[in-house]
């Protein structure tokens, strides 16, 4: 199977993957903090109720499973598992990252409206803050993919993770 040859990695290559590891590390630390903030809110008397909180729990939790993902990906990418098919297995946990975050980011409104007291509303702030934050990393960690796959490659890995995902008409 040609998506599952090994392939492997130049000194460039490794550094440019490495940096890529870095940024992740980064961006690891925000999601941990947002999933914290989350169960901290999901847990408060004053939204644990809120209209949308287990679907907006949802869609962070899938935030952190990409960037898992990834993580796990770049890992592997220094091993004899990295193939044409861990690159597409990156590529998708990673494309679907700013999908969930922009889901976040509208769940987080709907349980905004639906919620009064001064403690919620604290964490409601702190949570749009960290999903600022998390756009930014997302937009740092496609500017590491480009270096790493090439932007061109990246763009066409992610339309073939589209075409293995949709069904035929």
């Amino acid at each position: 199977m040609p998506n599952t040859l090994p392939l492997t990695l130049s000194t460039e290559e490794q550094e440019r993957f490495l940096d890529w590891w870095k940024t992740m590390e980064y961006g690891h630390q925000i999601v941990k903090r947002l999933t914290s903030l989350v169960s901290e809110l999901r847990l408060n008397r004053e939204s644990s109720h809120a209209d949308g909180m287990i679907l907006f729990y949802r869609a962070v939790s899938e935030i952190s499973y990409g960037y898992a993902g990834v993580r796990g990906g770049v890992r592997r990418a220094f091993t004899k598992e990295y193939s044409k098919a861990l690159q597409l297995n990156i590529v998708m946990c990673l494309s679907f990252v700013p999908k969930f975050s922009v889901d976040a980011k509208v769940l987080l409104e709907r349980i905004a409206d639906g919620i009064t007291g001064p403690s919620a509303l604290q964490l409601i702030q702190r949570i749009r803050e960290t999903l600022m934050e998390n756009d930014r990393i997302i937009n740092e960690l496609e500017k590491k993919a480009h270096s790493v796959f090439g932007k061109d490659s990246f763009i066409n890995f992610q339309d073939k993770v589209m075409q293995d995902m949709t069904m035929p008409i």
